[in-house]
C-alpha cells in the first residue's frame, strides 16, 4: 500500500499549506476592523459572500471534469488546454459585462457609491479561476509542494499588498505632508522629500486612507495575488500549446456544468445559516447569535482543514485509480483510513476543548456560554460527514452521472433552508447547528444509496459505524450522564480507540492472510 502511504504524505503537505493560509489570512482580520467602522468592513464581506457564490460559476465545474477527462482520454495536457481556453473566454466576457454595466450593478446590490468593485471582484474572479486549473494540474501531476509553494506566495503578496496599501502608504503620506519624523517606529526626516514626486507619492498615500480607497485596496491585494499566481503557473501553461478542443468542450461542460449546481448547494450549506441567522432573529439578539456562532464554529478548525487538505489530494488519486482492476477496494480502504483519522480528531478535540476553547476564543463571554460549548460536538459530527460525503461523492464524479450529484446536493441544501427558517426564531445558532449537521447526514446517507446503485463500492459500514460510535458517543455522553466525572477521565478514551484500531487492522490482515 505504498500508494496510499503517498496520499498520506501529500494529504499532509496540502494540510500544512492550507493550515498556515488560513491562518495568515486571519492575521489581517485584526488589521481590517481597526481601519474600518462595522458599515464599511460590511461592504467587504458582502462583496466576498457574493464572491463565493460567484466564484462557483467564474470554475463552471472544469476543475473536476479536468480530473475526470484527464483519466479517460489519457491526453492531460489536451484536456487542461481545453478548459483553460473556455475559462479565460468566459472570463473575458464577464470583464467586459462588469465594465459596462459595473455601476448598475453596484447600485443593484446597494452599493452605488462604490462602481468599481465589482471590477476588481470579476478580475479576481477571472484570475483565480484559471490559476485553480494551474492547481488542479499541480495535483494531478502529484506536485503538492509546488501546489504549496505557489500557494503561499499567493497569500504572501496579498499580506504584504495589505499592509503597504492600508498602512505603509498613509502613514508615509502624513509624514511627508504634515513634516512628522516618525513612521511605524523609525526615525524619518520628511524634509529630504521635497520634490514634485515624493510630493505627489505622498499625496497618493493620503488618498489611501480614504475610506472608500481603503475598501477598494482590499480588492486591489487580492487581485495583485491573483495576478502574481499567473507568471508563477508559468510552467503549468505550457500545456497551452495543445490547443483547443471544440468536441471536447462540449464533453467537459455535459460533465461538469451539473456541478454547478452541487458547488452552490455547499456554499448555501456552509454559509446561508450566518444571512439566516441575522435576518430570521430579532435585531436585539441577531448579531450576538450570529457571532458566537461564528465564534463556536471556527473550533471545528482541524477537522475542517483536515477534510480539506484530504479532498486536494484524494480527487485526482480517486481518478488516477479508477482504471486499475482493484480500484473499489482502494476506495473503500482510504474510506476506512479516512474515518479513523477523521475520528480520532474528533476525539482529541473533544478531550482538549476545556484548553482550546480559552485559546481560541480568549474572551470568557464566547468559551463559557453553555449553549455555545453544546454545538461543539454537534458541529464536529457535521464536518465529520461532510468529509465522508466527499469520499462518497466520488461515485458520480468517476460514472459522468453529475446530474445525480447536483441533485443529491439540491437535497442537502434543501434540508439546510427548511431547518434553519422552521427553527432559528425558536432556538437561535443552536438550530443552525443541528440543521447543518442534518444536511450533511443527508448528503452521506442519499450519496451512499445512490452510489451502490450505481457504482457500488465495498465500504464496510457496520465497522465504519462502529469507529465512529467508539470515537464519538463516550466523549460526548460522559459528560452529560456523568457529569461528576474527573474531565481527566476523558484522556484515556484515546488510548481505548487507538487499541481498537490496532485490534481491528490486526484482525483483518489474518483475515487477508487465510484467503
Amino acid at each position: 500500500m505504498s500508494i496510499l502511504k503517498k496520499l498520506a504524505s501529500q494529504t499532509a503537505v496540502y494540510g500544512l499549506s492550507t493550515m498556515l493560509g488560513r491562518f495568515l489570512n486571519y492575521a489581517l482580520v485584526p488589521l481590517y476592523l481597526s481601519k474600518f467602522t462595522p458599515a464599511e468592513y460590511g461592504v467587504v464581506s458582502v462583496m466576498f459572500t457574493y464572491a463565493s457564490f460567484l466564484a462557483i460559476f467564474f470554475a463552471l465545474g472544469l476543475e473536476t471534469a479536468f480530473f475526470h477527462f484527464s483519466k479517460q482520454t489519457q491526453q492531460p495536457a489536451k484536456v487542461f488546454a481545453t478548459a483553460t481556453y473556455t475559462l479565460v473566454f468566459t472570463g473575458f466576457a464577464a470583464i467586459l459585462i462588469a465594465r459596462w454595466f459595473g455601476p448598475h450593478i453596484m447600485d443593484w446590490m446597494g452599493y452605488p457609491q462604490y462602481p468599481e468593485l465589482i471590477e476588481y471582484l470579476v478580475y479576481i474572479l477571472s484570475a483565480d479561476a484559471v490559476t485553480a486549473l494551474g492547481f488542479a494540474w499541480l495535483r494531478q501531476q502529484e506536485k503538492p509542494w509546488t501546489f504549496a509553494w505557489v500557494r503561499l506566495s499567493n497569500i504572501g503578496v496579498n499580506i504584504a499588498a495589505n499592509l503597504f496599501l492600508l498602512v505603509i502608504a498613509p502613514a508615509f503620506g502624513d509624514c511627508v505632508i504634515n513634516h512628522k519624523t516618525e513612521i511605524l517606529g523609525w526615525a524619518f526626516n520628511p524634509t529630504q522629500y521635497t520634490s514634485n514626486f515624493w510630493q505627489s507619492m505622498a499625496h497618493w498615500g493620503l488618498d489611501q486612507a480614504q475610506p472608500h480607497r481603503m475598501i477598494a485596496n482590499i480588492f486591489i491585494s487580492n487581485l495583485l495575488a491573483s495576478a502574481i499566481t499567473l507568471p508563477l503557473l508559468s510552467r503549468t501553461f505550457k500545456q497551452l500549446k495543445e490547443g483547443f478542443d471544440v468536441s471536447l468542450i462540449k464533453r467537459m461542460l455535459r460533465y461538469s456544468l451539473p456541478l454547478i449546481i452541487v458547488g452552490l448547494a455547499g456554499m448555501i450549506n456552509e454559509t446561508l445559516d450566518r444571512l439566516l441567522l441575522k435576518n430570521l432573529l430579532p435585531a436585539n439578539i441577531a448579531d450576538a447569535e450570529t457571532g458566537m456562532y461564528n465564534a463556536f464554529y471556527k473550533l471545528s478548525l482541524v477537522l475542517t482543514l483536515f477534510v480539506q487538505a484530504f479532498r486536494f489530494a484524494a480527487e485526482p488519486f480517486f481518478f488516477g485509480k479508477s482504471g486499475d482492476p482493484d480500484a473499489k477496494e482502494t476506495y473503500a480502504y482510504v474510506m476506512r483510513m479516512f474515518v479513523y483519522a477523521t475520528g480520532g480528531i474528533y476525539l482529541l478535540t473533544m478531550v482538549f476543548m476545556p484548553w482550546i476553547a480559552p485559546l481560541l476564543m480568549q474572551n470568557p463571554e464566547y468559551y463559557t456560554n453553555a449553549r455555545g460549548l453544546s454545538i461543539i460536538p454537534v458541529l464536529l459530527g457535521a464536518n465529520v460527514c461532510l468529509g465522508l460525503y466527499y469520499n462518497l461523492s466520488i461515485w458520480f464524479k468517476l460514472s459522468g452521472q453529475t446530474k445525480m450529484g447536483g441533485l443529491i446536493a439540491a437535497m442537502g441544501a434543501i434540508v439546510t433552508l427548511v431547518g434553519n427558517y422552521l427553527f432559528i426564531p425558536e432556538y437561535g445558532f443552536v438550530a443552525s447547528a443541528y440543521t447543518t449537521l442534518a444536511a450533511y447526514a443527508t448528503l452521506v446517507v442519499l450519496g451512499y444509496l445512490f452510489g451502490q446503485k450505481h457504482y457500488p463500492i465495498p465500504y464496510q459500514v457496520p465497522l465504519l459505524l462502529l469507529t465512529l460510535s467508539v470515537a464519538i458517543v463516550p466523549v460526548v455522553c460522559l459528560p452529560i450522564y456523568f457529569p461528576e466525572l474527573p474531565h481527566a477521565i476523558n484522556f484515556v478514551l484515546p488510548l481505548i480507540y487507538g487499541a481498537m484500531i490496532y485490534l481491528i487492522e490486526t484482525l483483518l490482515k489474518k483475515q487477508h492472510a487465510h484467503r
